[in-house]
C-alpha cells in the first residue's frame, strides 16, 4: 500500500479493504458502486439548522491521523467484523496524505473533535474511506462541508464505495461498475488538487478598466496568492461593460476559489490592502466596502477585488454583507461563476448559479477575452 500504488488502484476504481495477518491488503472493485454527485446531496431541515447555528467547526486536513486513529474504533456490526482499518492503513494513508492526495474534514465542537471523515482526492473527484462522530450528527456535518468544497472546487462526484442506507439518505445512489469505469475513463489526472487543503474557501471577483488590464489582473492574483491563500481554481478572462456608469474602457473581469485558513473579515481586509497596493483610491467615505448602503457611487478603478461567497456561510454587519447581496442582479459576476462552480447552490435564494444567470435580467454584454 505504497502511496505510488493506492493511487494506481484508485485511478482504475480500486481500493483496499481489510489486510491479512502479514499485513497484506485485499482489493475490491465491486460490482455495484455507491456515488453522490454533489448537486444531489439531500440536506435535511435539522442539518440545514445546525449548519446554521455554527455549533459545530470544520476544519480541513489538520488532524488527520487522529481522524483516522477515531474511525478506526468505530463499533461495527459483529458480523462485520473488527475494523479494517489496523495500523498498516493508517501508516499507508498517512504517508499518502503527507503527499498531498489523502485528506480529512474534522468537526470540533468547544475544541474536542467529534467527528469527521477521510478519503483520497484524485483528478476531479473525491473517494470517501470512513467517517465517524462521537455527537449526534457531527459526521454529517462534516460531510456537507466536503460536499460544499466539491461544489466549490468543480468535483464531479464522491465515491461512496459501497451501499450503506446512510449514505443513501444523503443523496447518494449506486450505479453499475462499469458506468463507474467510464466516469473514471473520462479523469483529467492534471487537475488532482494536491497539497494540504484549508479550512475556508471563499469566492472573489476580480476585475478593473483602467491601466494595464490584463497585468492588473495578474498581480492581484499573485498578492491574493501571496496574501490571503491557495488560488485554486479560476475562471476565464471575461471583458464587460461597465456596470451603473459609462466608461471609455471596459472592464475585464475573473471569478477565483481561493483556499484560506483566514476569517471573512480578514480575507476583506487584505482584498482592500492589496487594491491600494495595486493603485485604486477610494474616497474617504467609501474606504471601507459597505454592502449595505443603498447609494453607491461607481467609477472607473485599476483593480477592484469583491467578496462573492466564504464558504455557505450568511453574514451580515457593518463592514461585510455576504453573499454579496446584489451579485445575482449582474452577468459579469454570474457568467464566470457559472464556468467554475455552476452547481453551487446561493445559501440564501437556493438557486444555483446557473438558475441564477438564466434568470439574471442584466443585458450588459458579457464576452469571453481568453
Amino acid at each position: 500500500m505504497s502511496p505510488e500504488w493506492l493511487l494506481n488502484a484508485y485511478y482504475m476504481g480500486i481500493f483496499p479493504w481489510y489486510d491479512d495477518k502479514e499485513g497484506t491488503p485485499y482489493w475490491y472493485s465491486p460490482q455495484r458502486r455507491m456515488v453522490l454527485f454533489p448537486k444531489e446531496f439531500r440536506c435535511s431541515k435539522s442539518l440545514t439548522r445546525l449548519l446554521k447555528s455554527k455549533r459545530m467547526e470544520v476544519r480541513v486536513d489538520t488532524c488527520f491521523r487522529q481522524l483516522m486513529e477515531a474511525c478506526s474504533k468505530v463499533e461495527r456490526k459483529a458480523e462485520c467484523g473488527s475494523s479494517w482499518i489496523t495500523d498498516n492503513f493508517i501508516e499507508h494513508y498517512c504517508e499518502l496524505h503527507k503527499a498531498g492526495f489523502a485528506h480529512s474534514f474534522e468537526t470540533f465542537m468547544d475544541g474536542e473533535l467529534v467527528g469527521g471523515l477521510y478519503g483520497v482526492s484524485v483528478s476531479d473527484y473525491f473517494c470517501g474511506e470512513s467517517m465517524f462522530h462521537k455527537v449526534t450528527d457531527a459526521s454529517k456535518v462534516a460531510f456537507a462541508r466536503m460536499v460544499e468544497f466539491a461544489l466549490l472546487h468543480g468535483f464531479r462526484f464522491v465515491d461512496a464505495q459501497l451501499y450503506t442506507s446512510h449514505l443513501a439518505s444523503l443523496g447518494a445512489k449506486e450505479i453499475d461498475r462499469d458506468d463507474f469505469l467510464g466516469m473514471l475513463a473520462e479523469q483529467d489526472l492534471n487537475r488532482t488538487y494536491r497539497g494540504r487543503w484549508r479550512n475556508n474557501s471563499v469566492v472573489l471577483l476580480i476585475g478593473g478598466n483602467q491601466g494595464d488590464r490584463l497585468a492588473l489582473l495578474m498581480m492581484a492574483i499573485r498578492e491574493i496568492a501571496n496574501r490571503i491563500g491557495t488560488v485554486s481554481v479560476a475562471s476565464s478572462i471575461y471583458e464587460t461593460e461597465p456596470w451603473g456608469f459609462e466608461a471609455e474602457q471596459s472592464f475585464l473581469n475573473q471569478a477565483l476559489v481561493v483556499d484560506t485558513d483566514l476569517d471573512a473579515s480578514t480575507v476583506l481586509d487584505l482584498a482592500l490592502e492589496i487594491e491600494k497596493d495595486l493603485g485604486r483610491v477610494r474616497p474617504e467615505d467609501t474606504a471601507k466596502k459597505d454592502s449595505k448602503a443603498e447609494q453607491r457611487s461607481y467609477s472607473s478603478r485599476p483593480i477592484d477585488i469583491d467578496l462573492i461567497f466564504y464558504n455557505s456561510d450568511v453574514v451580515e454587519n457593518d463592514r461585510l454583507v455576504l453573499p454579496h447581496p446584489r451579485m445575482q442582479q449582474r452577468r459579469f459576476v454570474l457568467q464566470p461563476l457559472a464556468q467554475i462552480i455552476p452547481d453551487f447552490k446561493h445559501p440564501i435564494l437556493r438557486k444555483t448559479m446557473n438558475e441564477l444567470l438564466e434568470e439574471c435580467s442584466d443585458k450588459c454584454e458579457v464576452k469571453i477575452y481568453f
